[in-house]
């Protein structure tokens, strides 16, 4: 047990093997070269801390089976996510109604590329010509069907984190059961699934995406990741006066001591890896003969793993903050 402060780092339950691709490396040099053309890391220090974040390595973690060119793509995305998540943080303080003008702008231009000028104002040209790109990319590896509901999950992560920057504006606490609610959105592990199907040249059938028990995993395996996140980056949120975190949640609304409020947040955690467990099993019941249903749900499972993992060994943050794992015996 690691100490942070004067509480010990939690361990959670994450009983799924680890993997990596063994294009992790070749990846992450070609990711930093893709930031650094466009233009992503010119502030100060950025290429350091870029570099130590590993974003590559989540990516290679969480589709172990895609190629290369895949895992580029899917690296690409993420980079343009947190870059975005960043500028709007800072924007939305800064100045708010260009900003959330410009989040309209985003789900705009993933529609018809067809940017306004506010979107470039607001957002810079760099971040533009990345998303652009991106985008530009996986166009033509999905179909109609499959880049609406992208579209429909980039706008509720941007819709979650507008709902994040209006509390914050107002120094509005949420409550726990809001938090659950909109965590999911802002975590935008919705449209990152998405992705496990252009990764592996697939798109999951109509009938998967409608069996419940699928929407179940899906919604659980987003849950575990976020709440994990929250795990991870509670102190740094507690000293900036950061209101989102499922923690805080939990401390307020149960008037729970911290650490009991992290305990229970590590409960919450392992009672939904255990609620995707049980939806996978059923799906891998139902739909083991299919190849496509398959590798929907595993790399659900290595996004889960792989985000743990990834946590370790990112320079994002310090070993002392990161949750261990056990296994359900330990």
């Amino acid at each position: 047990m690691t100490q942070r402060g004067q509480l010990a780092a939690p361990t959670v339950l994450c009983p799924f093997t680890p993997r990596i691709s063994p294009h992790a490396d070749a990846v992450q040099r070609w990711s930093l070269h893709w930031a650094t053309r466009h233009n992503l890391l010119d502030r100060p220090g950025a290429r350091a801390t870029f570099a130590r974040a590993k974003f590559a390595n989540l990516m290679c973690r969480a589709h172990p089976d895609a190629g290369e060119p895949e895992l580029r793509l899917a690296t690409a995305w993420l980079i343009s996510i947190f870059v975005l998540d960043d500028l709007l943080e800072r924007a939305l303080v800064r100045d708010p109604e260009p900003a959330r003008a410009a989040v309209t702008e985003v789900v705009r231009l993933l529609r018809d590329q067809q940017p306004a000028p506010v979107f470039g104002s607001a957002l810079g040209r760099p971040l533009t010509g990345a998303l652009s790109e991106v985008w530009k990319r996986t166009e033509p590896r999905v179909s109609a069907v499959w880049r609406e509901r992208f579209v429909g999950h980039v706008a509720d992560y941007l819709a979650g984190t507008l709902w994040e920057a209006g509390n914050r504006a107002a120094d509005r606490p949420p409550l726990l059961e809001e938090y659950r609610r909109m965590r999911h959105h802002s975590a935008a592990t919705d449209m990152f699934f998405d992705l496990i199907e252009p990764m592996h040249g697939i798109e999951l059938p109509a009938g998967l995406l409608d069996d419940p028990d699928f929407a179940i995993a899906r919604r659980t395996a987003g849950t575990v990741i976020g709440i994990f996140n929250d795990l991870v980056s509670w102190p740094k949120e507690a000293a900036v006066g950061d209101h989102h975190n499922i923690v805080f949640s939990f401390q307020r609304e149960h008037r729970l001591p911290l650490e009991e409020a992290v305990t229970a947040a590590v409960a919450e955690h392992d009672a939904r890896v255990l609620e995707f467990q049980i939806a996978r099993d059923r799906i891998e019941a139902r739909w083991w003969s299919d190849p496509t249903a398959v590798v929907g749900i595993t790399d659900l499972v290595h996004w889960i793993r792989g985000n743990l993992d990834w946590s370790m060994e990112s320079g994002r943050y310090t070993p002392a903050e990161v949750p261990a794992q056990r296994s359900p015996d330990d």
